[in-house]
């Protein structure tokens, strides 16, 4: 034994202890020994001595080893008392053993004294190791405590099989409103509105394999009724040896309406900022419409007239030179075509008057189709016209004349079938014909469609396109009317 090992001797005899330093520095090179005989010399060495391990023996004159065994385990202490004795009964020696003693040993049989000083020492070295480990865990709890109850962020700690709430903290009791003794007797789920707890089960059960969560939202519910919405991250622990889980709380409910808040208000601002390019859009519509009518007027009025005196002048020819009229028949022909293919061009660019209701408009339209085509059309038009502004009578008119036109260039129907409705608030418009349709996701050409889009759109409307080769074309439109 490397270290010192000081050796407290209890014995009144001067032989039995020269006897026992004999022995005792036979077997331990490295040893100091210190002698007593009475309590006062006994207390003394305990303190100022402090020995490793203490033989005593058994009947002093004015002091015994129950007496000194009983005083040393007053003060709390592990040192390692061994009765060395002359004589004792076996009764005694189970006693004093039970009492808190290491061993006893015969002074008959004294060979065997460093073995039990040996063992003695070893247990008490255990002894201290385990009571230092205790001492950890008891301060390492008492840490663990500390961090748990003080925390800012409500804790819970929750069994992992009946969700019976085990245990909460400081911050958890203050937000929710319950008492220590009111959580302890409630589950998990009652912190959940009823009508979400079956939600609750189904997400605890999908991740009881996990140990560890990462953040999801969850509505609860205070003491007072009061709904919150909170973030929680939960851990798998061991709870008083039973698996658990602790929940860790944070309340977003501020910073959720905030965000919704803010949600809000960047919807708002690019609603605003839609309708302003709509409003943008209707004026260039508009404007595109006043230019048309500008265009119609002057085919219809200037170039016409144009035309219709060439006209004249040629057939004034004739009559003065009959001779000419084989020359002269054709450029006439040509002249009364252009003059027709004028006014088509100008009834589809000037306005519609606005005094004549959307349904004799959309009539007049649909006759003058069936009178230059093959195409049989029906108008089913149910709404009162008084309910349509100017512009928007217009816009819808533009928008069937669009479609028309679309069919007759290039559908090859001969089926035309228009309705025109109003429902909740809003007008819908169905043109639909049987010709030979397109592929709606084939790229067009054409600028049609894109123009329906656009004037629907202007209005806040809705316009669906159903076609495919072969089943003619459905165009649906919706235009509320509170835009």
């Amino acid at each position: 034994m490397s270290e010192l090992l000081k050796i407290l001797i209890l014995e009144d005899d001067a032989d039995d202890a020269l006897l026992l330093s004999g022995i005792l520095r036979t077997h331990f090179n490295n040893c100091e020994i210190g002698l007593v005989s009475d309590r006062k010399e006994y207390l003394q060495a305990l303190v100022e001595f402090a020995p490793d391990i203490i033989l005593s023996d058994n009947f002093l004159t004015r002091f015994s080893a129950s007496e000194a065994l009983e005083l040393l385990i007053q003060r709390n202490s592990i040192i390692p008392f061994i009765l060395v004795t002359g004589t004792a009964t076996d009764e005694f020696a189970a006693g004093i053993i039970k009492a808190g003693a290491s061993d006893y040993i015969l002074k008959d049989s004294m060979n065997r004294l460093p073995v039990a000083i040996e063992a003695a020492l070893k247990q008490a070295q255990l002894e201290r190791e385990r009571l230092e480990m205790l001492e950890k865990l008891v301060e390492s709890e008492r840490k663990y405590r500390t961090i748990f109850w003080e925390s800012p962020l409500p804790k819970i700690i929750y069994d992992i099989e009946t969700l019976q709430i085990l245990d909460v903290n400081r911050a958890a009791i203050d937000h929710y409103g319950y008492s220590r003794e009111e959580f302890l007797n409630m589950v998990v789920l009652d912190l959940r509105p009823s009508h979400q707890q079956h939600l609750t089960i189904e997400m605890i059960r999908e991740r009881q394999a996990k140990q560890d969560e990462g953040p999801i939202d969850w509505v609860h519910m205070k003491k007072n009724g009061e709904y919150i919405i909170v973030e929680t991250r939960v851990h798998g622990i061991e709870y008083n040896n039973r698996m658990a889980r602790m929940v860790i709380i944070n309340d977003v409910t501020e910073r959720v309406k905030a965000e919704e808040e803010l949600r809000s208000i960047e919807a708002e601002l690019l609603n605003q900022k839609i309708q302003e390019q709509k409003k943008v859009t209707r004026a260039v519509i508009k404007a595109q419409e006043g230019e048309r009518n500008y265009i119609g007027l002057e085919l219809h009025d200037n170039v016409n007239q144009l035309l219709v005196s060439a006209k004249m002048y040629l057939n004034m020819a004739i009559q003065k030179r009959p001779d000419l009229k084989g020359l002269v028949e054709y450029p006439i022909e040509l002249i009364n075509s252009s003059i027709q293919e004028i006014r088509s061009l100008a009834y589809g660019y000037v306005a519609p008057l606005s005094t004549v209701g959307l349904e004799e408009l959309l009539r007049i339209m649909l006759d003058k189709i069936r009178e230059n085509s093959t195409i049989q059309t029906m108008l089913d038009y149910h709404i009162e016209s008084q309910l349509i502004e100017d512009d928007l009578k217009l816009n819808i008119y533009r928008i069937i004349q669009e479609q028309i036109n679309n069919i007759v260039k290039h559908a090859s129907a001969n089926q035309v079938h228009v309705i025109v409705n109003d429902s909740e608030n809003a007008i819908n418009i169905l043109v639909s014909d049987n010709g030979c349709g397109f592929d709606i996701m084939a790229k067009r050409n054409g600028i049609g469609i894109s123009n329906m889009i656009n004037r629907v759109e202007s209005f806040n409307g809705e316009i669906q396109i159903d076609s495919a080769p072969g089943k003619g074309c459905r165009v649906v439109v919706r235009i509320p009317l509170s835009s």
